[in-house]
């Protein structure tokens, strides 16, 4: 028997709706960082100026540039807009949210008034915000080419049907290698068929035979929607040391914590339900996804002013060792022109794993001209 299939479009949307891997790891190590106003002001090129309590997560040296004791919280908005295009329908999604980007002290400690030596220590604690994941996106279009269900229904080839029905003993890790959940789902929501005298092949309920071809029965409204939040968070425990007004050295332990939720749904419903031999009327899948960890690096930096307006400043850390848990399950809503509904969900899924992002340092250097303004550069590796 033959398929005719047009899958371009149905094997880019199945691509996006895809469990956590390596992507995932890489998204954990990114930063993009937020800051105080003042840092933010700058573009957070706050290597080699300090005296900010945001930029202690960036130069542990930052706290000995102060000259008197802080405290400081820097509430934040954030607005996340997305575009998509999908069979010639545009689509915009915008979400704003609220927050903390920093929260932070520090303790100035004055130790010798003489112009040279060993002049003060800082200590401080900050709470700063690495990255937000926060965003919001949707697509939709009409397509009659192809189906999500007739791509899990070729994916599915050679897999006999016994070994996809749920069973007591299933766990979220696929009992039988090949076989993803979201085909396990929709083979127990019956959304697959197996074809004619065959226990291995198999056809979406958005399908009919004709003949010996494989074709889409007609039109359907396919919608993509696709939700994530949570952020990156650095609690950093700081100490400083000031010698000569000229030469600025610090230290961290910093705490990381993290936070992810990822909800994907696709849909897909029947223009006309009379196109289809099954009596298809439409179905959902949804996939959620809940990440939480923590990590632990070092980092040590120092500020240098060679002479006034110029100042020199670098930090080298550690890699971060994570520890990192997610939580997951996926469901399937199918419903039917004759009244026909079902509902399947997936075995809770749980993994935990150990992260380590790479070693990280930053190069700056600045010029404060006079009351002027301020040139600043920074590089991170």
């Amino acid at each position: 028997m033959k398929r005719i299939l047009f899958i371009i479009a149905a094997t880019i949307i199945s691509n996006v709706i895809v469990a956590q891997g390596a992507l995932d790891a890489l998204t954990y190590s990114q930063i993009r960082y937020e800051g105080t106003a003042r840092s933010m002001a700058m573009g957070n090129a706050f290597t080699s100026l300090g005296g900010d309590t945001y930029a202690i997560s960036i130069n542990p040296a930052a706290s000995g540039i102060y000259r008197y004791s802080e405290f400081a919280i820097t509430p934040a908005v954030t607005h996340d807009k997305s575009s998509t295009l999908y069979l010639g329908n545009r689509e915009n999604e915008g979400w704003t949210k609220f927050g903390i980007s920093n929260l932070g002290f520090v303790g100035h400690i004055p130790v010798s008034d003489r112009p040279y030596g060993f002049k003060s220590i800082s200590f401080g604690v900050a709470v700063n915000k690495l990255n937000n994941f926060s965003s919001r996106s949707v697509t939709s279009g009409v397509n009659a080419q192809s189906s999500w269900l007739g791509s899990l229904a070729e994916s599915l080839g050679g897999i006999y049907n016994a070994n996809l029905d749920i069973t007591d003993n299933w766990n979220p890790f696929y009992d039988f290698s090949g076989a993803p959940w979201k085909a396990v789902l929709a083979w127990n929501a019956n959304l697959l068929d197996p074809l004619p005298d065959s226990d291995e092949d198999y056809i979406g309920a958005t399908e009919n035979i004709r003949g010996l071809q494989i074709v889409m029965g007609g039109p359907v409204n396919q919608e993509f929607f696709r939700e994530r939040s949570g952020n990156m968070s650095e609690i950093a425990f700081n100490a400083s040391a000031n010698i000569s007004d000229r030469f600025f050295i610090g230290a961290n332990v910093g705490v990381q914590t993290l936070s992810f939720y990822d909800y994907q749904r696709y849909s897909e419903s029947a223009v006309n339900n009379g196109d289809f031999d099954s009596r298809f009327e439409n179905f959902s899948y949804a996939y959620r996804l809940n990440s939480n960890g923590a990590g632990i690096n070092l980092k040590v930096g120092f500020i240098a002013l060679p002479f006034a307006g110029l100042r020199l400043g670098a930090s080298i850390a550690t890699p971060t060792w994570s520890f990192i848990t997610d939580e997951w399950d996926e469901k399937i809503n199918a419903n039917y022109s004759d009244g026909y509904k079902s509902q399947v969900l997936s075995p809770y899924g749980e993994y935990s794993y150990r992260i380590n992002s790479p070693m990280r340092y930053n190069l700056g250097a600045s010029y404060i001209i006079g009351s002027v303004g301020i040139l600043s550069v920074d590089y991170e590796g």
